[in-house]
């Protein structure tokens, strides 16, 4: 992608960056498929160096940090359709860092949960249930479990490489932020788990914490599923610690976005009622709380993307003009507020009832119009006038190249805003993006 598109901050290296580097370019299937288990380790020294030296960047405002099974894991192809709907709303999204995690191997100084005593109350015995903690579901298809099997490793490997390299437009544009979680939760694990104890004592985190258990997010890839132990029941003195890892996964999740300076935006009901419940306890009042209205962008999307596979060409150009998406943004927004308390059928019929008229009307717009057909969002169109002349242009090609000798800045006001964008608020702009791609 041309320097001109990329919108990183100055000095930032991302993991696509690392890759050139080593390979001398995005890597193929013939350069991943000549890559030894000597070279993967070199190369996984470099992505650590990169990721940790990038883990305390600030990332550019507007970005926003999902948590949870997106934040994880966006680059596999079981969650394109939640990366689809994210890249309809967010300008910007942080996510992990896939390349450098797998490479981690300091699980031993993750925090470790608290035992968990069962009783059985036919005896008045107890055991020692440990909860597995977030330590055992990271290692999970990491290198640290897999060098000692070369070929498995490389495998996994190169399935992960090419998974990002899939979003390398979005990358380079600054659409798509990776950084890596575990340096943050190991120098913030002090204040994470001060956290989880302040949490355990608190009613108003434990009530949230038991209003919808089953989709309460425990790490980045399980929500709900505890296991009980039949028979027994939890000992009295340690229930309250039956909701740690929640109140764990919530202290990293707002560490993570903290550390990088983006927004964290839980993913569903169960979350976001965390998130509230903690903002309630802080003697700080947090401004700008904000869920992710996943049941309104998959009714938008149904209407305009109904496949669920926004190309990461179609995602870079609505957020070309930054006003436009902008503008759509906030109409979603205020779609999402209104909507708050409907059901699935109510909801429907709103989003259809709002989008489909403007839909409609575009359809017409783009059947009078080639230039907006074209031209629907200008990539850094600008009108250049010469009062001694009178001469106008304008770009991108295909836009309006000139106007008659003689013209007067009004005129050739009036014509750009004809030929550019006649007709469309700056939000129908995105909306036209995205119906031009069905």
């Amino acid at each position: 992608m041309p320097e001109t598109e990329r919108e990183l901050a100055p000095g930032s290296i991302t993991p696509l960056e690392v890759l050139r580097n080593f390979f001398g370019e995005i890597p193929n299937e013939q350069a991943l498929n000549s890559l030894t288990i000597e070279g993967l380790e070199e190369l996984g020294q470099l992505l650590v160096q990169s990721s940790d030296a990038s883990a305390a960047e600030q990332v550019p405002p507007a970005t926003y940090y999902p948590g949870g099974w997106l934040g994880s894991g966006w680059n596999e192809p079981i969650f394109k359709s939640d990366l689809d709907l994210a890249l309809l709303y967010y300008p910007r999204l942080l996510v992990h860092d896939p390349l450098s995690g797998y490479f981690f191997d300091r699980f031993d100084a993750i925090p470790r949960m608290k035992e968990i005593r069962i009783v059985n109350p036919s005896t008045r015995s107890h055991i020692a249930a440990t909860y597995a903690g977030p330590d055992m579901f990271a290692q999970h298809g990491v290198y640290f479990t897999q060098r000692d099997e070369p070929e498995h490793a490389l495998t996994s490997f190169r399935r992960l490489v090419r998974n990002v390299v899939a979003f390398a437009p979005l990358i380079d544009s600054g659409v798509v932020i990776l950084r890596p979680q575990w340096p943050t939760i190991l120098t913030r694990q002090q204040a994470i788990m001060a956290s989880v104890r302040h949490d355990v004592r608190s009613p108003a985190m434990q009530a949230a914490a038991a209003f919808d258990p089953s989709n309460t997010t425990r790490w980045d890839n399980i929500r709900g599923g505890k296991v009980s132990v039949p028979g027994g029941i939890v000992h009295p003195t340690d229930a309250p610690w039956e909701n740690q890892e929640e109140f764990f996964y919530l202290a990293k999740t707002l560490a993570v976005a903290d550390q990088a300076g983006a927004t964290y935006v839980p993913p569903n009901d169960a979350d976001f009622g965390l998130v509230r419940a903690k903002a309630a306890t802080s003697a700080l009042k947090i401004k700008g709380l904000e869920q992710q209205p996943t049941k309104l962008l998959e009714e938008v999307a149904r209407i305009t993307v109904p496949n669920l596979d926004l190309d990461t060409k179609t995602a870079l150009q609505i957020r070309r003009d930054e006003e436009c998406f902008d503008s759509w943004r906030r109409d979603l927004s205020a779609l999402a507020r209104d909507s708050r308390d409907d059901d699935a059928e109510t909801l429907a019929g709103r989003v259809d009832d709002v989008l489909i008229p403007r839909i409609r009307d575009l359809r017409q717009s783009l059947k009078k119009s080639k230039p907006l057909r074209d031209n629907l969002i200008p990539d850094g169109a600008s009108v250049a006038i010469s009062a001694g002349i009178g001469f106008a242009t304008a770009g991108p090609p295909g836009a309006l190249v000139g106007a008659a000798v003689g013209a007067t800045p009004g005129v050739i006001g009036w014509l750009f805003k004809a030929y550019q964008r006649p007709n469309l608020s700056s939000s129908d702009t995105v909306l036209a993006r995205l119906i031009q791609k069905k």
